[in-house]
């Protein structure tokens, strides 16, 4: 499987088409997440099996074929993947993140022979959804308004963690290193509980560690029509006991038997 999918990445990279149904199927197979397939490429369907397939952004392709890449024995797998997210590099893991003064997001490397980066703000806040990382001063806005963040804009640092890339082994020092606060916007739903659980189980303090939910989040939820499947539903109790909080929020979701994605929140302005 992992070298048919290196191969196919090869013809891609050589600007030969290839059958992409069965190279998306395959990366869904050993566990890549969707939405990094679909932000490193775009395929075009030109007969029957044959795809021209167009690298959209550079990182992702990389990143995807890092996990498709031949294990390191003396590393961690690139082929341990979890089932409804993507591991990071084998040889070490990454941020973006960016503060309020900053003209742009910067990455954070962490690999074993480097220093461990420091935190550039006193507070955290961590967001699973690109757009709202993008658009961090509507996201800031919204988690004041909302969301009840008394924390000043300029003592944030936003950090954009694809799925439950964040809980990383190397990332928790980092996380751990700030003053103040790490603030958790993410899906409410069993993935983001599921993210915000890991990194409680992984050292941070929940005293300073918060899964953040708007104020009338029983309103969004009724209104929601994400719907949350039974089998969803069953597994929440996999992270009940991690905070008074998202205890609530179980029962919530259990309640009105939906979740919200927090890209929703966009529409809040």
């Amino acid at each position: 499987m992992y070298q048919s999918l290196r191969t196919a990445f090869a013809r891609v990279r050589a600007g030969h088409p290839v059958d992409w149904s069965l190279v998306l199927q395959g990366l869904l197979n050993v566990g890549v997440d969707r939405k990094l397939i679909d932000k490193a490429a775009e395929a075009k369907v030109y007969g029957a099996g044959v795809y021209k397939v167009t690298i959209l952004n550079e990182e992702a392709f990389l990143e995807i074929e890092h996990l498709i890449s031949p294990v390191d024995k003396s590393s961690r797998s690139a082929a341990s993947l979890s089932g409804n997210s993507h591991a990071v590099s084998v040889n070490g893991a990454m941020l973006a993140v960016w503060a309020a003064d900053e003209p742009e997001s910067v990455n954070r490397i962490f690999k074993d022979e480097l220093p461990m980066p420091q935190p550039g703000r006193r507070h955290a806040l961590i967001t699973e959804n690109e757009e709202c990382f993008l658009n961090k001063e509507a996201t800031y806005r919204f988690v004041k308004e909302h969301c009840e963040v008394g924390h000043s804009y300029e003592d944030i640092e936003f950090i954009y963690g694809s799925g439950n890339s964040v809980s990383n082994k190397r990332i928790i020092p980092y996380l751990k290193s700030f003053d103040g606060d790490v603030m958790c916007l993410f899906d409410v739903d069993l993935g983001g509980l599921k993210i915000y659980a890991n990194l409680l189980s992984a050292g941070l303090p929940v005293e300073t560690t918060y899964y953040l939910v708007p104020m009338d989040l029983r309103d969004r939820l009724q209104r929601s029509k994400r719907k949350a499947s039974a089998k969803e539903l069953d597994a929440l109790s996999q992270v009940y006991g991690k905070s008074e909080l998202t205890d609530k929020v179980i029962g919530a979701i259990r309640h009105y038997k939906t979740t919200i994605e927090q890209e929703s929140y966009r529409a809040d302005g």
